[in-house]
């Protein structure tokens, strides 16, 4: 009974849902003592649509496997945890095997490979070539094919991307396939770069379920359920993607459950309750029914749900009797119903040859009622969102520093580096799961995800470290270590300066494709230090006073693209660089460097800008607000929680309040002020070479002491005239205009002003003047968060939420985390046309700070300067192109990715395409063999052959390349082209050309 009301409660957040019954289910399949003859299925049928025959009913068998929501991921494969679900992903697919062996007309999608594989490797050899019969006939379809079926609103391009390709190249190796369709029935809203990702793979179609209620009716209603959807305002056709919006939910049609108790199909008349005229009577009106909302006589019917098919016998059998039946009274009904699949379904519709509209805006946010936004989860469990992004940063500067140690470099490493990223891949690959970094899974399994980071990043970490000593000093290795808990101030590498003959080596390793300066900070004990390159040579640097006994080391990092550089720290007899200033001057607090000047009043807030470049300033403030979560009304029982935002009150109320503890500090690598609150600490910086401004937000558990749940936000507010329009990002790639109470698709009934208007935050969001004139105001984040503009000038963005109760979603508890969450954004400040140049490398940096690794201090003398020093690129890449993947994938093939990062029109000279030259990447190697590939790595381009439908628009639907194929010739460049916010990517295979130095000093031999 439990799992049946958690069941309603998910599936009434589908617009018009399902009327889920209450039912027991079953504790245990079955076992199939005696298997009972079924009817056979005339699937011919799915191979002789036609455009003008009678109405064919797609029949897809599926089922939704969360990786993680209710219960863990390996709680859900093997079906353990039954008081919370019974729900074993095992069973399913041993359950679903056996019956398409049984009957060869019967076929099956499967869409989450983290589950395909843990059941895959447990299978005998017997079984494997069976399953590997059923995907070559097409009984057994791998849709989408990613290790999960990622959200859309939390999740950066690059982990997306990446967990896709996990999913694909397991498919490839074992199988021999490439998924062609896009499969996101669950995930709470939908990215248009979700949809130009799915284009660059090469995918024919995307299928999802959640639109916004108010969408759903216009388009049920005008038969618009089905369109070409422009993902890329940069790429244009080249990202068209046939999108069909799946009818009334994902799961079978009501009345037709039959696996959670409902009216199974009773097919012999000589027996009491015989039904199957009726039942076969109900199916083909609901059929006829959806098929009113689309334009062809084709209609798609999932039969599946939420972990369905444990008794596949149960399903397929009375399945079977409802297509026989249909079929043997095709006269009758008009209908023709036979076991199908989305690809199927997508060349029958194809076939049809009809003219589509584009639509070029995207699905957020998403509601299923007048006060259910689902907005909340945008922001839930700000920690995991958080850890998220470091942990992909980590992620992918192993990925890339055991490429170049190894492939490009020659040096051999023990098994276990490689097993660590993949470690780490498969974790990283489960958090992008819709019910991970989104925030909306329960307690245990949040934390279930957070230890499975943890653990591939203490590995991948340790692998790092190896990597570095080994290169440093291939003929004895030194030994290193991270410091996970730098962002607690705690360090135990650093912990050795207490001794005064002690020094410690600091190795940070740039994961970019280009050379950068970055500030590090570091707890360190005594007050003065010292630092110095690998020459010898004095770096400038800055201690400022935490505490009596601690203080934080702040100096520069010259580090060359994709490479490291180390420093050495010892302690000094100096005196504090940096004491706080006691009292505010008269004129308040100024912090400035050469690019702008920041003006902060006697409480340390700011109150003004002025870039000194273009000799222009605004005025500004920044405050922490918060909104009351609501509990429901009486007219409306909808309550904010995990998944939904819904504010007690359309107004907030200051969240701090009274005057802060200030503490100001001036030096010559930053100036800084510190603010503290009971509830909030906030530190201001400015570092002396950087064009943004830092602000840091440490804040305590909510305190809802007063019953009272609470929705944290930072809000700015400049004296800039933005008619109500800001700017948000989609998953990190293209910046997406909003409009206040407004959609751009269809016209918007207001019913709730503020989580109406709350969208999605995954790089950055800002505001404009209409006019174009004066500074624009950029907020990036270090994570994904939610923003709004709710007033003339105002850019708000969520930080924390801690709700009362449950959202009546699914999850079944209150979102109620107590973590003491601190969270970085770097606001900057430059004309419209400028500001692209700056925001665009400084996101990069953001997202990819410099990777730090301690050398223990009692061991480390300092070898030859050019020892340490590591340069594996002959030049670093145009500063509009990121080297977005450099992954060992085989073991003569490395796979590249080049990724522009700018868009149409940002910048009058970035966002012109770029040449790269793939022989031109590394020092001392020649590319030999090179395959252009999609996004999805798997497919070469020269084999991608998409479909291509008619349009609205004055530009036709295309294939995905967009610009001339790769050419090699012995010695001499390859040169290709990257588009305005295009990835393309490439297989390379290398040989050596000399002795491999780097140019540092370190003497390899190629084997």
């Amino acid at each position: 009974l439990a799992w049946s009301s958690m069941m309603m409660e998910r599936f009434a957040a589908l617009a018009f849902s399902l009327a889920l019954c209450a039912v027991s289910v079953a504790g245990t399949p079955r076992e199939h003592l005696i298997r009972h003859a079924t009817p056979h299925v005339d699937a011919s049928y799915a191979y002789e649509t036609t455009a003008d025959g009678p109405l064919d009913i797609h029949v897809i068998a599926h089922t939704h496997d969360d990786v993680g929501w209710l219960k863990t991921v390996d709680e859900y494969f093997y079906g353990s945890n039954t008081s919370i679900q019974n729900a074993g992903v095992q069973y399913i697919l041993d359950e679903v095997i056996t019956e398409l062996e049984a009957n060869p007309d019967r076929k099956f999608i499967y869409v989450e490979i983290a589950f395909f594989m843990r059941w895959w490797r447990e299978q005998t050899s017997e079984r494997q070539a069976l399953v590997r019969r059923l995907v070559s006939t097409k009984q057994l379809e791998f849709i989408n094919g990613g290790w999960c079926m990622n959200d859309e609103a939390t999740t950066h391009y690059e982990a997306v991307i990446d967990q896709m390709t996990l999913g694909h190249r397991f498919l490839q190796e074992n199988f021999g396939v490439v998924p062609r369709i896009g499969w996101h029935i669950d995930p709470f809203g939908h990215s248009a770069q979700q949809a130009s990702m799915f284009a660059r793979m090469g995918f024919d179609a995307f299928f999802f379920a959640r639109i916004d209620y108010q969408d759903y009716a216009i388009r049920t209603q005008q038969k618009r359920m089905e369109m070409i959807w422009r993902g890329s305002q940069s790429l244009g056709a080249a990202s068209d993607m046939f999108t069909s919006v799946i009818a009334s939910s994902y799961c079978p049609p009501q009345g037709f459950l039959f696996e959670w108790g409902d009216e199974p199909v009773m097919d012999d008349p000589r027996l009491e309750n015989y039904n199957m005229k009726a039942r076969a009577d109900d199916f083909v009106a609901q059929a006829k029914q959806r098929a009113t909302w689309y334009r062809t006589n084709q209609v798609l019917v999932p039969f599946g749900c939420d972990f369905m098919f444990q008794n596949a016998n149960m399903m397929f059998k009375n399945m079977d009797k409802l297509i026989a039946y249909i079929n043997a009274n095709r006269a009758s009904y008009g209908v023709r119903a036979f076991y199908s699949t989305p690809s199927l379904y997508t060349d029958a519709v194809h076939r049809a040859n009809l003219t589509w509209e584009v639509k070029t805006d995207d699905f957020f946010p998403y509601a299923d009622g007048p006060h259910a936004f689902w907005t909340g989860y945008f922001t839930s469990r700000i920690a995991i969102k958080g850890y998220v992004r470091t942990r992909n940063a980590i992620l992918q500067a192993v990925e890339s520093l055991y490429t170049t140690t190894t492939k490009i470099g020659g040096h051999k490493l023990a098994p276990d580096a490689y097993a660590a990223i993949e470690d780490l891949r498969e974790s990283m690959g489960l958090a992008q799961h819709h019910d991970a970094v989104s925030g909306t899974e329960k307690q245990h399994v949040a934390d279930d995800y957070a230890k499975q980071l943890s653990e591939g990043s203490v590995l991948s970490e340790n692998a790092l470290a190896t990597m570095v000593g080994t290169l440093i000093n291939p003929s004895s290795p030194l030994a290193f270590r991270s410091c996970p808990l730098l962002n607690e101030s705690i360090c135990p590498s650093t912990d050795a300066l207490r001794n005064p003959k002690t020094s410690i080596s600091v190795v940070a390793y740039n994961a970019l494709a280009w050379k950068r300066v970055s500030y590090v900070t570091l707890p360190v004990p005594v007050p003065s230090v010292s630092v110095k390159d690998s020459t010898g040579a004095n770096v400038a640097s800055q201690v400022i006073k935490v505490n009596d006994t601690l203080y934080e080391l702040v100096f520069p990092v010259t580090l060359p693209a994709l490479g490291f550089a180390t420093y050495f720290v010892q302690p000094t007899a100096a005196s504090v660089d940096s004491d706080p200033v006691p009292e505010a001057p008269a004129a308040g607090y100024v912090l400035q460097n050469q690019y702008l000047s920041v003006t902060l009043d006697d409480t340390g807030g700011i109150v003004g800008v002025y870039d000194k470049v273009l000799s222009e300033g605004v005025s500004i403030k920044q405050e922490y607000a918060f909104y009351q979560s609501s509990t429901g009304t009486p007219q409306d029982s909808q309550a904010s929680g995990a998944y939904i935002f819904r504010p007690a009150q359309n107004s907030s109320f200051p969240y701090v309040s009274g005057t802060p503890q200030v503490s100001f500090s001036q030096g010559t690598q930053v100036s800084e002020m510190k603010r503290i609150w009971p509830q909030v600490t906030q530190i201001i910086r400015l570092y002396a070479d950087s064009a943004y401004l830092e602000i840091t937000h440490t804040l305590q558990p909510i305190n809802i002491a007063d019953q009272i749940g609470k929705e944290v936000v930072t809000r700015l507010t400049a004296n800039i005239t933005t008619g109500g329009t800001w700017y948000t990002d989609a998953q990190g790639i293209e910046f997406q205009k909003r409009q206040y109470n407004f959609r751009p698709s269809w016209k918007l009934e207001v019913t709730e002003p503020v989580a109406g208007n709350y969208y999605p935050t995954n790089m950055g969001a800002y505001i404009k003047d209409t006019k174009g004139t004066g500074l624009q105001v950029t907020l990036l984040t270090d994570r994904s968060r939610s923003s709004a503009s709710l007033g003339e000038g105002q850019l708000e963005s969520m930080l924390y939420r801690r709700c009362l109760v449950d959202d009546s979603r699914g999850v079944g508890e209150p979102l109620n985390e107590t973590y003491v969450v601190t969270m970085r954004e770097w606001l900057v400040f430059s004309s419209p046309s400028k500001s692209s140049s700056l925001y665009r490398p400084a996101s990069q940096n953001l997202a990819h700070p410099p990777v730090l690794l301690f050398g223990d201090g009692a061991a480390v003398a300092q070898p030859q300067a050019a020892t340490y020093t590591y340069a594996p690129m002959s030049s670093p890449l145009p500063p509009n192109v990121q080297l977005l993947s450099l992954h060992t994938v085989e073991d003569n093939q490395v796979l590249v990715r080049l990724h522009h990062l700018f868009q149409v029109g940002e910048d009058a000279l970035l966002s012109k395409p770029a040449a790269v030259d793939l022989n031109g990447l590394f020092s001392n190697v020649e590319v030999t063999n090179v395959t252009e590939v999609t996004l999805g790595s798997t497919l070469p381009v020269s084999k991608l052959n998409r479909l291509k439908w008619n349009t609205a628009s004055s530009s036709s639907s295309s294939d995905l390349v967009l610009s001339p194929p790769v050419v090699l010739k012995a010695g001499a460049p390859i040169l290709v082209q990257i588009e305005p916010t295009d990835t393309r990517t490439f297989l390379l295979e290398f040989k050596s050309t000399s002795k491999n130095t780097f140019n540092n000093g370190i003497e390899v031999r190629l084997n």
